[in-house]
């Protein structure tokens, strides 16, 4: 009889054990959300403890670290369950009583663990940003205001130091080796922080600047007086230089709460300024920038002109009249030198050194001669769309980095880019344009590549020429707190900057003739109200950019706007509807994107021209079906796409004729649409898409998708990628998703349904670059052998937060024929062009590899591995050619166990162990 129940009692047992979570499951909802109310209490305590001991020249101890980062993993994947349970989706009821009391259990030995007896650890070298530099021109010129500078920051007597010199001679450059040497070299001060005083001068922006460089914040609605304490009471006790570079005006240093420096505090400051008056007011001992000695400014010319121009005798002897032309000034002889690459013409030469001599009229000062060797450097451009081309980059604010996707949108919309049949070759013509502007040194590449910035001496020498023919208005990020008056607005104004400012109204009155304006920047203004007569006799206007400003409604005389090409709504989410658009027929790029329009404007389907659209509205919506055949020009469009119920709404039409465009970014709510599409670009995709399947708008911050820096923030080195899908949801059963063989990159977030990533990865992946996944709490495997072999052009693997996952590579036994053996019967597994590697927060992680497998990764760049406790091997065969940093926690990383007993000491010189507070 006991024999006949027993296996009855096993049956039974789970079964009771579900039921009871079931019964209780309200109720350990209620004790799940106090223990995570308690365990938030403490993380609070611990970070305000940190705060104030870290201003002491202290570190947060790694257990500190590791515990705040588990702590946050812990509060998000509880308020997960918490969104989840509300919406009764993906597991059932029964299921998740289990996860909340296993999740109970952990909250409440976590806290436990928070009890630290001590947090800080002493601080290591000065802290700081090290900076992109250029190298030093001019051995004896440059190299002994360094020393020089150098010997004043390493001594006791001079505690300010003004570095002082004429535009383009080179003091930041200088300065910005000296930045960087004081990060390397020495442990004798705590902080480096370096700002660029924008102008006019913004005390309260200076303040942001350096607390932002400590890592702190400052709250906007305070007054400056207040601000300057707090600031004040950051900065005391800290040993810091502080680097301020191109300061045009002197200030009070207290007036913005930094410390003077004394002896006895030990802080540094040096400025850079074109004027000593400056450096006399602030109290600096003035170190003065000269020029290039005769032989280091003809060495710098040949250097950048190429010494081969000394094999034509004949323009030999114009080389040196034309770099005394240049004034010993880098920045002019770089510029010039840029301009005569490649001219072998002897009359080139000839005119060129007759236009060096003549003088730009009007400019007094001592920037007479650089400004006439920039415009030297300007009027070579020949090309009049080419000079315009330029002087759009003076729209801007000065130092500012310009992203080049944006400014080349402004190019192509005033018609200073060619069309051609697509717009990827569009876009290829501006981004042309912009090489032979960086080519002739009058703009220089930063941020990685995806922006463009004018030297503040460049964009002086394109202000001067825009105050007169052609006329633009240019006060972007001045502080205005309304419109200028409108005796400003001249009836031949072409261009108009007014971005960034404070602007919230324009006085119902006004109405400028400026029958000639075709530019007018007005985003990142408070603009709430546009009165309706503002636009009337702006009838050449071609772009209108209102982005992420506060309007609500638009004034019905932009219909009349026949003219307009590009009208940029961007984030203006107060905006609630649009004017008739039936008549602006010559539009071409209508972004409406963020805005909050509930619907399709009225009269888009007449808008035939256009180019570019961004429908990403608050709620999913579809094309008119007429636009699919009457708008043939359309090549990008963004769009919230579907129905409010998530039912299917796309067509096989649809679907192909979206498949047609050249980039196509959506965030689809069905399964069905988005499977339906990806069916429709077999063989014919777009060149670039970002497609994002999630079925509830409230779990997917949706400005995060189609933001190209958050994007970069993820894959900032992974080049050419265009095609990413993004998944918050991967549907069961017959509403899998579909994923198309030629994706690139791969992001699967917050997706607990999926426990092995092979169900949706059914073809060979060649195109995949980047996969990338995150908050997968069932996911017990990244992926087997198999689905690797599919998977050999994979440069980027990072995993986080995957509570379950105990293996990236899985050796499962239907795959074994297909792994290679070595020749020690070791198991090889070869990525052969992954360049990084990220596992983050994953207890569970045991195994890289299965057994005693091997990883063969030759192109291995980074390794970033952290709260990753149980992985106690690392099973990469050596050697790794490529490898530059592994970024570990350092207890982790002696714990290891190797195979090779070289292994530990070939790789820590790479090593940067974590200390602070987030990896």
């Amino acid at each position: 009889m006991e024999a006949a129940i027993e296996p009855i009692t096993q049956i039974l047992k789970p079964l009771c054990k579900y039921v009871q979570y079931c019964r209780k499951f309200n109720e350990n909802i209620e004790i799940l959300k106090r223990r995570l109310t308690d365990l938030n209490s403490r993380k609070e305590d611990v970070e305000l403890r940190l705060r104030t001991e870290c201003r002491m020249r202290k570190l947060p101890r790694v257990e500190v670290n590791d515990w705040l980062q588990n702590s946050q993993r812990i509060k998000n994947e509880v308020e997960n369950i918490e969104r989840q349970v509300k919406k009764g989706k993906c597991l059932s009821r029964v299921c998740f009583g289990k996860v909340v009391v296993e999740k109970i259990e952990e909250v409440k030995e976590h806290y436990q663990h928070g009890a630290f007896e001590s947090f800080v650890i002493d601080a290591s070298p000065a802290a700081g940003v090290v900076l992109l530099t250029t190298t030093l021109v001019g051995e004896t010129t440059a190299k002994k205001i360094m020393n020089k500078i150098w010997e004043f920051l390493m001594g006791y007597e001079v505690m300010k130091i003004g570095v002082c010199g004429i535009g383009g001679v080179g003091k930041t450059t200088i300065i910005t080796h000296i930045n960087n040497k004081l990060l390397k070299e020495t442990d004798k001060f705590e902080n480096v922080i370096w700002v660029t005083i924008t102008q006019p001068l913004d005390l309260m922006k200076l303040q942001d600047q350096i607390a932002a460089a400590l890592k702190e914040h400052l709250p906007r609605n305070e007054e400056i007086r207040k601000r300057a304490r707090n600031l004040f009471k950051m900065l005391e006790g800290r040993k810091i230089v502080l680097i301020l570079d191109d300061v045009w005006e002197a200030f009070q240093l207290e007036e913005v709460g930094i410390p003077e420096p004394t002896k006895e505090n030990g802080c540094k400051l040096v400025i850079t300024t074109r004027s000593q008056d400056v450096c006399h007011s602030m109290g600096c001992k003035t170190v003065q920038v000269r020029t290039l000695s005769e032989d280091e400014a003809l060495k710098l010319f040949m250097d950048r002109v190429g010494f081969n121009i000394l094999e034509v005798p004949t323009i030999k002897d114009f080389v040196k009249p034309v770099v005394e032309q240049c004034a010993g000034l880098p920045l002019a002889i770089v510029a010039v030198a840029g301009c005569m690459r490649g001219e072998y013409d002897i009359c080139e030469w000839r005119n060129a050194l007759e236009e060096l001599s003549k003088s730009i009229q009007s400019v007094s000062g001592m920037e007479r001669n650089v400004l006439r060797q920039l415009q030297f450097s300007y009027d070579r451009l020949k090309s009049k769309k080419l000079q315009h081309c330029f002087l759009y980059c003076a729209l801007y604010p000065e130092d500012f980095k310009i992203p080049k996707e944006e400014l080349i949108v402004y190019w192509i919309a005033e018609g200073l880019v060619d069309e051609r049949d697509s717009m990827h070759a569009t876009n290829d013509a501006g981004y042309s344009i912009l090489n032979r502007l960086v080519n002739n040194c009058l703009l220089e590449i930063v941020d990685r590549g995806r922006c463009v910035k004018m030297h503040d001496l460049v964009r002086d020498m394109a202000l001067h020429i825009t105050s007169n023919k052609p006329l633009f208005m240019i006060k972007p990020q001045e502080g205005l707190s309304e419109l200028p008056g409108e005796q400003e607005w001249k009836k031949n104004l072409e261009k108009v900057s007014l971005m960034g400012n404070c602007i919230s109204e324009i006085y119902s009155s006004m109405s400028p003739n400026c029958q000639a304006l075709s530019t007018l920047l007005l985003q990142r203004n408070p603009l709430q109200v546009i009165p309706e007569v503002f636009f009337v006799n702006m009838l050449s206007l071609k772009i209108l950019d209102l982005s992420y400003t506060k309007i609500e409604n638009l004034p019905n005389s932009i219909s009349n706007l026949k003219n307009l090409i590009a009208l940029l709504l961007n984030h203006c989410e107060q905006l609630t509807e649009v004017p008739s658009l039936k008549n602006l027929l010559a539009l071409e790029n209508l972004d409406l994107g963020f805005t909050n329009i509930p619907d399709m404007p009225e009269g888009i389907e007449r808008l035939t021209k256009l180019r570019s659209l961004d429908l990403y509205l608050p709620v999913p919506v579809m094309l008119p079906t007429v636009m699919l055949h009457t708008h043939s020009r359309l090549q990008k469009l963004r769009i919230y796409c579907g129905s409010m119920n998530s039912e299917p709404a796309l067509t096989s039409e649809e679907a192909i004729r979206f498949s047609r465009l050249d980039t196509f970014e959506a965030h689809f709510v069905s399964f069905y649409d988005f499977n339906m599409y990806v069916k429709s670009i077999a063989g014919q995709a777009p060149r670039r898409y970002r497609l994002l399947v999630a079925s509830c708008l409230e779990e997917v911050p949706i400005s995060e998708f189609f933001s190209l820096p958050e994007y970069d923030d993820y894959f900032p080195d992974v080049e050419g990628v265009n095609k990413y899908v993004t998944l918050y949801t991967t549907g069961e059963g017959e509403d899998l998703v579909v994923l198309s063989t030629d994706v690139q990159c791969l992001m699967v977030r917050v997706c607990p349904e999926i426990s092995d990533i092979k169900v949706l990865m059914l073809g060979n992946y060649p195109n995949l670059k980047f996969l990338y996944l995150m908050d997968c709490w069932n996911l017990k495997k990244l992926v087997s052998p198999k689905l690797l072999l599919a998977l050999q052009n994979l440069e980027v693997i990072e995993v986080e937060g995957c509570d379950k996952i105990e293996e990236i590579i899985a050796d499962d036994n239907e795959d074994e024929e297909e792994n290679e053996q070595g020749g020690s019967g070791s198991t090889i597994f070869a990525l052969p062009k992954l360049r990084e590697m990220r596992l983050k927060s994953l207890g569970k992680l045991k195994r890289i590899c299965s057994g005693n497998a091997v990883l063969v990764c030759e192109s291995l760049q980074q390794i970033h591995i952290s709260r990753c406790g149980e992985l106690k091997r690392f099973p990469v065969s050596l050697p790794l050619p490529a490898i530059k940093e592994i970024k570990v926690n350092k207890n982790w990383w002696d714990s290891l166990e190797w195979d090779n007993a070289n292994a530990k000491a070939s790789l820590q010189p790479f090593c940067k162990f974590t200390k602070w507070l987030y990896d």
